[in-house]
């Protein structure tokens, strides 16, 4: 058993990419868990987590969202408030974030308790802030099954 603290906990923040969200490594292995990983999320303002897939299913849960706050599932985008959750089946490609003005609190869950983050449609450096629409991502340079195609 462990209790974890997590302002305690690492939290990884991204200068170079000032649009992306910051996590936090709430639970992992690290911290004393063997099946399962949660990273918090709580940001303010036009950010986003990048475009990226798991080899895992994710669950995302949103506890607070003020503004427009927003997820993209393969290549749909969906509004999202507070209170909710959203299954992410593996290898679909995905992000989430706020709209404009506003703040964002939200949690999420992975299978695996050395997860890391996803690996992502663009290289580190060439998505840009504001996300083109999906017939414009990259095709097969970052997840060698992905075609454009809204995963199953």
């Amino acid at each position: 058993m462990s209790i974890n603290f997590h302002r305690d906990r690492p939290e990884q923040e991204f200068p170079e990419e000032p649009w992306r969200i910051p996590i936090r490594f709430a639970v992992n292995r690290e911290s004393g868990a063997s099946a399962l990983s949660i990273w918090t999320h709580q940001f303010s303002g036009n950010r986003r987590a990048p475009l990226h897939w798991h080899d895992v299913e994710e669950v995302l849960m949103f506890l607070d969202v003020e503004g427009q706050g927003f997820v993209w599932l393969g290549d749909r985008e969906y509004a999202v408030e507070s209170n909710t959750s959203v299954v992410v089946p593996p290898g679909t490609p995905h992000c989430f974030g706020i709209h404009d003005h506003g703040s964002m609190r939200s949690i999420s869950v992975l299978p695996d308790a050395d997860a890391q983050p996803g690996p992502r449609l663009y290289p580190v450096g060439e998505e840009p802030a504001e996300l083109p629409p999906p017939d414009q991502w990259p095709k097969g340079q970052a997840h060698p099954g992905y075609s454009g195609e809204r995963q199953p």
